[in-house]
């Protein structure tokens, strides 16, 4: 479909997206992409083995694989879907999205604030971030627009320990005392946060750690969509049973994804996954179905879940999407806070209404080139019955999409920064061109709202 003079081509995994080249500063160049042969289809050998059998086989491989991995990346008509429409009759302050960030530390004060505006710029209503005591100020400082929640602590304890053989080791731990009080601020307002941003600028202090993973825990339980980057990324490998399946992203750079698949494959006696693409599908499958979005020159958005059958089997569901949209040569610091921003506000909208929902659900449907009898029946049965709750494994494929998106917009815009400002561009000028990215997009007329 056209829309504001963009076109979104649909296109298999394996394809280049390369739907908005830059001719200039201004210019969006229509490019369509083109397809790539596909290798034969791999079965993975049980739902135990996981990705396993993909670790083998080179990126190339495994992006234009076969029908049972193959998604269809979105076109104009299903990211569409995600983006509210803005309309004053309907809707009042907060209902266009409400994003939390925790993180920021005595030690990084832009990350946080980087992520927060870009849901800001990319159109949510309020940007909030909770961050260090030390950090509050700081944070403050940079713009009046945030919502800025100087709750969370910093600070480390002793202790002594015994061992086996009655040794006695000191060690690090957090503040217990500190991280209560820190939750027992903060959690209220995480009941009004549409998703949350977990991660940036959130240092490695053991108190600020726990409060990270328990803020984890806390919204993962209640179903508020999450992406965790960054520090957020090293909390969840020191527990990685904190989250599962359903509205959940994670997005690792190349160094982050190589240490976590390595330390779960080191964890379960796996050999490690060779390639970017087989590491990103052995993360989320180990973990039971969160969405990785391995960042790089392409980025990788991978999805492995367990369905169950309706015989009670458990079948395993694998997908990936390849948005490869040309971006920034200029690898600044800050361009992944910019992107788990946007992810977020992708997220919220996606997730803010049932209807909304189930409209992106169906549209997986004409995504997934061989659906089965199982995953045809969870979509065919979306929404039914009063109390509304999206099956998880529907919910991660919904979060695909909107990691997709965000993955999309966030290259768009700073393809266009760099136009801009060349070798000389900062999160902050990436930022400044999410709201022209939106428009170009996904257009506002004047007579709308």
């Amino acid at each position: 479909g056209n829309a504001g003079g963009c076109m979104l081509t649909a296109t298999a995994t394996a394809s280049r997206s390369n739907l908005f080249s830059s001719t200039g500063i201004d210019g969006f160049a229509r490019r369509r992409a083109s397809d790539v042969s596909r290798a034969p289809a791999r079965v993975a050998r049980s739902p135990r083995h996981r990705a396993m059998d993909a670790n083998n086989e080179d990126d190339s491989a495994l992006a234009s694989s076969s029908s049972s991995q193959r998604w269809e990346s979105p076109g104009y008509e299903t990211l569409r879907l995600l983006v509210p429409e803005l309309d004053s009759s309907r809707y009042h302050k907060g209902q266009a999205g409400k994003i939390g960030v925790v993180g920021g530390c005595s030690e990084y004060t832009g990350a946080p604030y980087f992520a927060a505006m870009s849901a800001l710029r990319m159109g949510a209503d309020l940007a909030h971030v909770f961050c260090a005591e030390g950090a509050g100020q700081v944070i403050k400082s940079y713009s009046p627009e945030l919502i800025v929640h100087p709750y969370l602590r910093e600070g480390r304890k002793e202790v002594t320990v015994t061992v086996d053989g009655g040794e006695a080791v000191h060690a690090v731990t957090y503040d217990e005392e500190a991280v209560f009080e820190a939750m027992e601020r903060v959690t209220p307002w995480l009941h009004r946060m549409d998703a949350l941003v977990v991660g940036p600028g959130l240092g490695r202090d053991p108190t600020m750690s726990e409060i990270a993973k328990r803020i984890i825990a806390f919204a993962h339980e209640r179903d508020v969509p999450l992406v965790i980057d960054a520090d957020g990324l090293r909390v969840l490998m020191e527990d990685q049973g904190l989250i599962r399946e359903g509205h959940v992203v994670l997005t690792p750079n190349k160094a982050e994804l190589d240490r976590f698949s390595a330390q779960i494959a080191g964890s379960r006696g796996d050999p490690p996954p060779t390639t970017t693409i087989a590491r990103a599908r052995y993360v989320t499958s180990q973990l039971d179905g969160p969405v990785v979005v391995a960042k790089g020159e392409a980025d990788i958005v991978a999805l492995f879940v367990i369905v169950e059958s309706t015989d009670g089997a458990a079948m395993p569901y694998r997908r990936h999407l390849v948005c490869d949209e040309p971006g920034s040569p200029r690898r600044c610091g800050g361009q992944g806070d910019v992107l788990a921003g946007a992810i977020a506000v992708f997220l919220a909208w996606a997730t803010r209404s049932k209807e909304a929902e189930c409209a992106v659900v169906r549209r997986i449907a004409g995504m997934d080139a061989d659906v089965d009898a199982d995953m045809e029946d969870l979509i065919a049965n979306a929404g039914e019955g009063p109390d509304f709750a999206l099956h998880p494994s529907l919910a991660s494929a919904v979060s695909v999409v909107a990691a997709y998106a965000g993955c999309l917009v966030t290259r768009v815009a700073a393809r266009a920064a760099f136009g801009r400002k060349r070798r000389s561009m900062l999160a902050t000028d990436v930022i400044e061109e999410l709201g022209d990215t939106m428009q170009r997009l996904f257009p506002v007329y004047a007579d709308e709202g």
